[in-house]
């Protein structure tokens, strides 16, 4: 085994915090990777991390040998951009993490040409939603639906949820439309409380003409889960604000908008995250613009999803 590969079992240990993590986004046994970070602790006489049952802890040594074994792979993948720069030529592996609507919505539809242009490269594609699981599960590139948390990745604005407040024809025929924002304090309101946000979106603002109103909801039905709230909506359960990745089910009448009269405030933006880098890895490049192409040709009538025709500067999140 080379070393530049040890180097690179390394890097993704001490991200991810753990051997078996790292060994797992490597297509690789725990075992192997702990063999090979010690036969390179054993070339190098040093010890590179302080070991104990809970946590995995880079030494000093390792602390060094981190940041400079970090350099050499960027520029590695700065050699392997400059020979991938035509078509088809993309090769290796390129893991991507994002949320399972977003998957099954709007990036899967679309893969198979994607997969066709670049014979070569292999997709590994995992649910996940946080920067620090990034890091765990050695992703390259991270789609993320809301607000950034600090991380040191870089950022790409891809497109933007809108939020809706609707509800199902079977729901209002029994409680009634609401005609005005107060009217929303008399019915079954159902809450979105994202796993990542600190607060439920319990307060939802209107605008119109100039004026701005807010009403704090008493949830009927307060849930983590968008799809899951968006179905109980569809079934009758009561009123929801939320964004969705299902233009459809306000295309057909299954669910209806609300106080269309007033602008419903507040969307939810969509990120490609990444790891900064001298230059961007081809592969990772060629993703987001395929993602940001995916999302553009998504929803014609912007009914659920706000486009970006211009693919957005990269900006750093501070770590």
């Amino acid at each position: 085994m080379n070393r530049v590969h040890r180097i690179e079992m390394l890097v993704r240990a001490a991200d991810a915090g753990s051997f078996a993590k790292a060994a797992q986004s490597l297509g690789l046994t725990s075992s192997a990777v702990s063999r090979a970070i010690g036969e390179l602790e054993g070339e190098l006489r040093v010890a590179l991390f302080h070991r104990t049952t809970r946590s995995l802890k880079l030494t000093a040594d390792g602390e060094e040998l981190y940041r400079r074994g970090s350099e050499i792979l960027e520029k590695l993948e700065g050699m392997e951009a400059a020979i991938s720069r035509t078509p088809g030529r993309l090769g290796g592996i390129l893991r991507v993490g994002l949320s399972a609507p977003l998957s099954r919505h709007i990036i899967m539809p679309g893969l198979a040409g994607f997969m066709r242009r670049n014979p070569g490269l292999r997709l590994q594609c995992y649910v996940l939603t946080q920067p620090k699981e990034m890091h765990a599960e050695g992703v390259d590139l991270l789609l993320r639906v809301g607000t950034l948390p600090e991380s040191g990745l870089i950022a790409r604005k891809l497109a933007a949820l809108r939020f809706v407040v609707c509800a199902s024809p079977e729901y209002l025929k029994s409680a009634g439309t609401p005609k005005t924002p107060d009217d929303l304090l008399r019915h079954r309101c159902l809450i979105h409380k994202p796993p990542h946000e600190p607060k439920p979106f319990d307060l939802w603002t209107f605008e119109k003409r100039g004026v701005r109103k807010e009403v704090r909801l008493t949830p009927a039905l307060l849930t983590n889960d968008r799809e899951g709230l968006i179905t109980a909506a569809v079934n009758g359960a009561g009123i929801a604000r939320s964004g969705m990745f299902d233009p459809g089910l306000i295309a057909s009448g299954r669910l209806q908008p609300l106080l269309t009269d007033w602008a419903c405030i507040g969307k939810q933006d969509i990120y490609a995250l990444y790891r900064k880098s001298a230059r961007t890895s081809p592969k990772v490049a060629a993703f987001i613009e395929y993602a940001a192409q995916a999302m553009n040709a998504f929803d014609p009538g912007e009914l659920t999803l706000v486009h970006n025709p211009r693919l957005s500067p990269e900006r750093a999140i501070a770590p």
